[in-house]
This record gives structure tokens, sequence and C-alpha cells, in this order.
């Protein structure tokens, strides 16, 4: 049974009963003022409704009654849910840090079973004729953005997936279709089952969603299947892993904290080293998660980074990060799991770009995606399981993808370079 979250706006027991489903914890945390003028929210609770600026009632995660957390759904507490009563959400579902839910004007959210809303991902369904339908098994990446009215995948449907930086504008994606990072899709086109749109197309008719000779689809190979079927196992395992994670230690969840333990790909809880200090700091307005080793002190995060910025070491692990120049807002830094990600000093991370590790040679074990010092990786700009050298500049919305750079390579904006080969531009920026 899905859970309604309008309800969850209106009562808050101890133990909160919505539709048979039972909310793991009531965690209350104070949030300052600046915080709430800057996100517009607090947890679900619009401002305008909660009336407050401190204390109030934040995102929770949710179970079946009587049951473990391992059915349970993990909403981050900075994800930010605007108009509750038109959204619902299903079972084991992993809505991650800064995911953006809205749903004002008439229009509504349907997520199903085991599906996950990573990173800075934002599912816009403003309007009466703007409901958003994400079915079960569906895979939302970081940054990715929906547009209703929109489809990804169908409830009780094979899984679906819309990758780094994507845009679906009032498309559909069929159940074992895929879009890949950077692509965008135009409104009314299907993405049929068994249909992968290549990185960076820009998909504006029907034909080309679908026929494989004009060159901007491909087909889904098994080897895509089990990279889904991997990353839903993983997302399950982290929202079970985060809810008994909450259930024990609520403040846990918040600003720089510990990861849970999810066996195998991450066995134990760790928490971020900065500047040779372990640190814990549930007020700090980014989330920095498990074996992060960074340069930066604290303070000095507080000066260079951004809002709503996520580095995330609870699958991929360790980080380890050099001094941080700057970063702008909603950048993402996460890996696949058993990877890992070094980056050097003096790196520039423009906003909404995303620094993801994984295996990017076909080697075991996998490789570690290395940024190297005094690199600017600019706006919308997805650095995936790549070396990049020294004093390297990658261009806003450049993809790059299983490649080395060599140091001081400039990547044009809009740039595809995938398995060292430039593949064209990002078709659908200026």
């Amino acid at each position: 049974m899905k859970i309604h979250l309008g309800h969850a706006m209106r009562q808050s027991p101890r133990v909160e009963c919505l539709e048979r489903r039972e909310l793991l914890s009531t965690a209350r945390v104070a949030w300052t003022e600046a915080h709430v003028a800057s996100r517009g929210t607090i947890g679900t609770v619009p401002v305008a409704v909660a009336g407050v600026h401190a204390t109030t009632p934040v995102n929770r995660p949710v179970m079946a009654a009587a049951t473990s957390p391992s059915t349970a759904t993990f909403i981050d507490p900075t994800a930010v849910i605007r108009n509750p009563r038109a959204i619902t959400i299903g079972i084991q579902d992993y809505i991650g840090p800064f995911a953006t839910l809205d749903a004002l004007h008439g229009g509504t959210i349907t997520i199903g079973n085991a599906s996950n809303v990573q990173d800075s991902v934002e599912i816009s369904a403003v309007g009466p004729r703007a409901n958003v339908l994400i079915g079960d098994q569906a895979i939302l990446a970081h940054n990715a953005t929906i547009l209703g009215p929109a489809t990804i995948g169908a409830p009780g449907g094979a899984p679906a997936f819309v990758g780094f930086n994507a845009i679906i504008d009032g498309a559909t994606v069929q159940p074992m279709a895929m879009v890949s990072s950077l692509a965008k899709v135009a409104p009314g086109i299907v993405i049929p089952t068994g249909f992968k749109v290549k990185p960076g197309v820009y998909i504006r008719t029907q034909a080309q969603a679908q026929d494989l000779s004009l060159g901007k689809v491909e087909e889904v190979t098994d080897d895509d299947i089990v990279f889904m079927n991997g990353v839903i196992h993983v997302n399950e395992s982290l929202a079970e892993g985060y809810s008994e994670q909450a259930l024990q230690s609520p403040s846990s969840v918040f600003g720089i904290g510990p990861n849970p333990p999810t066996p195998p790909f991450s066995p134990i809880s760790s928490i971020p080293v900065l500047a040779g200090v372990p640190t814990t700091d549930p007020s700090f307005r980014d989330r920095i998660i498990g074996a992060v080793q960074m340069t930066n002190s604290l303070r000095q995060l507080r000066r260079v980074m951004g809002r709503e910025d996520s580095i995330r070491a609870d699958e991929a692990s360790p980080f380890l990060i050099g001094k941080i120049a700057r970063m702008g807002n909603n950048v993402t830094i996460h890996g696949l799991e058993y990877s890992n990600l070094v980056s050097g000093h003096g790196d520039r991370f423009g906003s909404h770009s995303v620094i993801h590790g994984g295996k990017d040679s076909g080697q075991d074990p996998e490789e570690t995606t290395v940024v190297g010092s005094g690199v600017r990786i600019r706006d919308w700009a997805v650095v995936f399981r790549s070396t990049i050298g020294n004093n390297c500049v990658i261009g806003a919305y450049a993809y790059i993808d299983g490649s080395q750079l060599a140091p001081g390579t400039v990547v044009p904006r809009g740039a595809i370079i995938i398995n060292n080969q430039y593949l064209g531009k990002v078709q659908w920026i200026r």
C-alpha cells in the first residue's frame, strides 16, 4: 500500500499511522531562518503552513505496519515536497538529498515501489494536466529533471532509467527503456521498451526515438539490464539502511554525518574527516556522508561550498578530496558500488555538475575516478568513471565518460567524450 504524504502533514504522534503504515521516527530539528528562506519549505511542511522558523516536523522514513525497516521508504530531510497531499510514494523507495517533488496547482506525482529519486533530481507536476507517474523500479539519476505530464516506467513494470542531468519534458520512458546522461526528450515522445537514448541527444520526433538508423538511440543490452538491477538493489539497501539509522539516531541523517552500514558494498559506518578531524554536524547546509576525507576544515567549507551540494560516500568509498577552491550549488559527488574517488587541490566545481565514480576499464578491482589539481568543471558538466589531469577545464554541459584527459586539456562546452573519443556535442544547448 502506498504512502499518501498529505496525511503526514496533519498529525505527528510518536507512531503515526498512514494507511496502515507507520513512521519510523518523529525526528525534529531546529532550522535557521536563513535556511527556511533559501528552501521555501521545512521538510514536508511549507513555510506558509508551518508558520514557524524553528522546530517543525521533517521528512521521515515510513514503513508498513508491523514490519522491519527492510520495507521502508526513506526521504532525505533535505528533500523538498511541495503540496504533499498530491504526492503518493510506494515502499522501498529512496529519495535523495535536495530532490524536489513539486505538485502545485493541481498536478500529482505518483512514485511506485523500489524506485529511487537521487540527489538534486527535480520532478515538476505543476498544473492540472502535468501529472507525473514514476513506476516501480524506476531510476532517476543525479540532477535529472522530469517535467510533467510525464511517465517513467510503469506500476509492476521492469526497470526504467533516466541519467545524470537528463531532461524528460512531457515524455514517456517505457519499462526497460533508458535515457542517457545530458539527453533530452521532447513533449509527447515515447521511448519504447528496449531502446536507449544516447548521451547528449535531443529526441524531438517519434522516429528519432525508435529508428536505430537515425543514430539517436541504440538497443538496451544485457549489461544495461545488469546495471539497472544493480542500481535498484543498492538504493533499496540505502532506503533500509538510512531508515534504520534515522530510527536509532535522528540527527545522523542531517548535514555532515555517517553512512549507514549496507553490506556488502558498504559494510561499516564511517564519518567524514575534515582537515584531519572526524566531524559530524547536523546543522551544516549541505550533505557530506560517510568515508569522505577532505583537506578543507569545516569553517572553510562553509565559505567555499554552495547550497544543496551532496558528497555521498555511502555506496562508493573512500573519497579523498583535496582543498576545494569553489563549489557551486547542487553539485553531486557520488560513485558506483566498490569504486572510489580522488580529487586534487584548488578544484572548482560548477553548479549542477556531477562527478561520479565507477568502473572505467573493465578491470577488477574497479579503478579510481581521479580529478587532478587545479581542475575547473563548469556548470551542468558530468565526469563519470574517468581520470582528469591537472589544470583541465571541462566546459559547461560537457560529458566525460570512461576517459583519460591529459593535463591542461580544455573540453569545449557541451562536448561528449566517451572512451577517449569525441562523439559530438550535446544537441539541445545553444
